[in-house]
């Protein structure tokens, strides 16, 4: 679905306009379904928020933001083909709605346990578009926070797609980094955005957020595409944290790229201004990891997902 066809504030919709097809998935306070739009025939994704849920576990900010941010980034001015598309939203009595672009294919992570691992050349693609979308936010001074396979949607032809901006924000936010966000570390940090396997160090350390933090959350995803496994895995939450703090993980003997295991060094790096990126996306593009990548026609290439 193009920015084009997003709806106006001033457009009337309601949970009667859109014919529920099948349940796609669910959250700690939503749910979200395949739908139909009866008057276009249209399918969607469309995520039913549970306004009780929202406010007993404190998200009513989170909620409002994502919303800022998704409708922002889904007029023609700041859409990006690599960004989900906020078609519209309504609400009722006991519920808000998000109706969105619906990805056929569903989910990175889905696609990842088939497949164990992705190939070189599946990561690359992958990759590349995710670092395409993350350069586009970054450029408005928006952070995604929460950047995973769950959340790298694939479309019907194989592109992918940069979901759930739940855990967005603005860098000219005032500061509120500190949400009520599961999962914690509990009686230490208290709790933080993000999921605990992806999450950068200097959010654990309560430490400002920068565009910095996604760019860790794309080493970890490269390292998982690649071989199949969390690089700061571990038995509990804790230790995992701490080799997060740490940095604290070993490549495979089998890994399979020497481009690759550069480029992760340089991301999965403890200092946010250290990381690859950091200063400007044209360095991370710059990589050998991307030599073959053609940034301007990655919309348009045959994707190696399908």
């Amino acid at each position: 679905m193009g920015s084009q066809e997003a709806l106006t504030e001033q457009t009337l919709r309601s949970r009667s306009d859109f014919l529920e097809l099948e349940e796609l998935g669910e959250g700690s306070f939503s749910t979200v379904y395949l739908v139909s739009e009866k008057s276009t025939s249209k399918k969607f994704a469309l995520k039913q928020c549970y306004k009780a849920q929202i406010l007993r576990e404190k998200k009513v900010h989170q909620i409002f933001r994502e919303k800022e941010i998704l409708s922002f980034l889904s007029t023609k001015e700041h859409a990006h083909p690599f960004i989900v598309q906020l078609y519209c939203t309504f609400q009722d009595q006991g519920c808000l709605y998000f109706v969105m672009t619906l990805a056929l294919k569903r989910d990175l992570l889905g696609k990842l346990k088939k497949l164990k691992h992705l190939s070189v050349k599946q990561t690359i693609f992958v990759a590349s578009e995710v670092t395409s979308a993350l350069e586009h936010i970054h450029k408005f001074k928006i952070v995604h926070r929460d950047v995973k396979p769950e959340n790298i949607l694939i479309t019907e032809t194989g592109h992918t797609l940069l979901s759930d901006f739940g855990c967005a924000k603005r860098l000219e936010e005032k500061p509120n980094d500190i949400v009520e966000e599961k999962p914690k570390e509990k009686g230490r940090r208290g709790s933080f955005v993000g999921t605990s396997y992806y999450v950068s160090p200097e959010i654990l350390n309560g430490d400002e957020v920068t565009i910095s933090c996604d760019l860790w959350c794309l080493g970890v995803v490269i390292y998982q595409l690649l071989t199949g496994l969390k690089p700061f895995y571990d038995v509990s939450e804790y230790l995992t944290f701490q080799r997060i703090l740490k940095c604290l993980y070993d490549f495979p003997s089998d890994f399979p790229s020497n481009d690759a295991r550069d480029l992760i060094e340089k991301l999965l790096v403890l200092d946010p201004n250290g990381r690859l990126g950091a200063h400007g996306a044209e360095e991370l593009k710059s990589h050998p990891f991307f030599t073959d990548v053609r940034w301007e026609a990655l919309p348009t290439i045959e994707s190696p997902l399908l």
